[in-house]
């Protein structure tokens, strides 16, 4: 299981990736990559999130050693050894619609080629799937999920995967349980709940070419039940200081 995480923990920042598991060029251009904006349009960024949602408790984080991977946050729920969580901050730009769409065929295509990789014959991949939630201001949310099965040394598991884009991030939450406690749909609806619980709570505040510095009302440093990450980005030919943020750190709400 811990092996096939660090497969699936890549996130766009690995673009290109086709149905014939070959780079398509023509996919990638789509987009505009992490690596053409960061450092300039996007020079630094704080992102706050709550250390408990709901029964879920975070426990870890992580900083990628790649600045396009952002940095990822696992909840485990209660005292479960079994089950948890894991969220993934990564920057996206600015996509519409029909590229967020496409970005997230195209995160689902990474996850089949990280089972194949594995040697993991014997899964099989929901379809995609859009779903809502109401947010604090009185809109709505929208985001893509899908759900897959899949077994290791003899035991099957379901498996979930949501994708936000929200304030110029991917908001990624995976999460995978063995079917012998929970069905893929359920697997699937328990995690857009997660999402859809913890996404209002999320403050992200950026800086770049057009907001020279973090808004008065950006969180200068994390309440109580909070935590906060700044993230410092740097362009491709330039290499100061990763982040603030350590690159693995253990939480707790103590």
């Amino acid at each position: 299981m811990e092996r096939l995480g660090w497969w699936l923990c890549a996130g766009l920042a690995r673009w290109g990736v086709g149905s014939d598991g070959a780079a398509r060029a023509e996919d990638a251009a789509e987009f505009e990559r992490p690596h053409m904006f960061l450092g300039t349009l996007l020079r630094e960024s704080s992102i706050v999130y709550p250390l408990v949602v709901g029964e879920w408790q975070a426990v870890g984080e992580h900083l990628f050693e790649d600045q396009e991977d952002g940095v990822s946050v696992r909840y485990a729920h209660g005292q479960d050894r079994d089950r948890w969580v894991d969220l993934y901050f990564y920057p996206a730009g600015a996509l519409t619609p029909a590229q967020f769409v496409d970005a997230v065929r195209m995160e689902i295509e990474l996850i089949r080629q990280a089972h194949l990789q594995a040697g993991h014959t014997a899964f099989d991949m929901g379809r995609q799937r859009s779903f809502r939630f109401p947010r604090d201001d009185g809109d709505v949310m929208e985001g893509e999920t899908f759900d897959l099965g899949y077994a290791i040394d003899g035991v099957h598991y379901s498996s979930a995967m949501t994708l936000l884009l929200d304030r110029l991030y991917f908001v990624k939450a995976r999460y995978s349980i063995e079917q012998s406690r929970l069905s893929r749909r359920d697997t699937r609806e328990q995690l857009q709940a997660f999402v859809a619980e913890l996404q209002p709570q999320l403050a992200i505040a950026s800086v770049g070419e057009d907001a020279p510095e973090l808004p008065s009302h950006a969180p200068a440093a994390a309440a109580a039940g909070m935590r906060e990450i700044r993230l410092e980005y740097h362009a491709p030919d330039a290499r100061p200081a990763r982040a603030a943020t350590a690159p693995a750190a253990e939480l707790s709400t103590g």
